[in-house]
């Protein structure tokens, strides 16, 4: 079987089967249009059936490839951690930003809900002088996390604990960054089948209302956060920034 065949018979969109055979090629998309004849070994078809199956019943593909990219680097995921999402880009994008403006550049940051570590990871890669600390509930997100850890060179720069939020975190933090999950019960049963069976409900589901999560996060931050520090927070996409003295405003009901 030729990759032609394989575009050619595949139910999938072409772009996604491009993507997994790439994959099992080790090459880039480019080289699939441009050597189309390329004939797979037994193994690579076995490769690609199976990737094609697993895509057909909605998993996705970060799951069925073992990884995801985001902020230019390569992070391993499972069905244990939430797939990193472009639009948390951005919340890594404003806290750097933050940092540069900072006096002192030896901030310590805690990743709240550290999952497959995008953020701690891509924090510490890109900002040497930081300190960081992240946590999960989940020790099965951690294991993924410190993997991706070692992965990028930066597993001595960053402190994992297992965690209710802030809660075994002693340290005075000047910078708290939490993606924690946001989805009503109810909004979640609503979800896309490929996020619903395959994503992990403690990373999604936040009970009953949309903010409980949070409110519990900026009363442990109240305690927590230095007096000039920050709490930056994704929420249905949307990146928000708070300080110590604005966090009676922004607990919403």
């Amino acid at each position: 079987m030729n990759l032609k065949e394989v575009l050619k018979n595949s139910q999938l969109p072409l772009v996604e089967t491009e993507i997994l055979l790439a994959a099992v090629l080790n090459q880039d998309r480019s080289f699939i249009n441009s050597f189309p004849e390329t004939i797979l070994t037994k193994l690579q078809e076995k490769d690609i059936t199976g990737f094609i199956t697993q895509r057909s019943f909605s998993e996705p593909i970060p799951y069925i490839l073992g990884f995801k990219e985001f902020y230019g680097l390569k992070f391993l995921v499972n069905k244990s951690v939430l797939i990193p999402r472009p639009e948390t880009e951005k919340l890594v994008e404003e806290i750097l930003a933050y940092c540069l403006k900072q006096k002192n550049q030896n901030l310590t940051v805690v990743d709240v809900g550290t999952g497959s570590g995008c953020i701690a990871i891509t924090l510490a890669v890109k900002n040497p002088k930081l300190n960081i600390i992240a946590t999960d509930i989940s020790p099965q997100a951690l294991e993924v996390a410190t993997k991706n850890s070692r992965l990028h060179q930066v597993e001595n720069r960053i402190k994992f604990i297992q965690s209710d939020l802030l809660e075994k975190v002693s340290s005075k933090l000047d910078i708290i960054a939490a993606n924690l999950p946001y989805i009503s019960t109810t909004n979640w049963e609503k979800l896309p089948k490929e996020i619903k069976n395959f994503e992990p409900k403690l990373a999604l589901d936040s009970g009953k209302t949309t903010m409980l999560l949070y409110k519990k996060l900026f009363k442990q931050a109240a305690k927590k956060l230095n007096s000039a520090g920050a709490i930056f927070y994704e929420i249905d996409g949307d990146i928000n920034q708070v300080s110590v003295a604005d966090l009676a405003e922004t607990l919403p009901e």
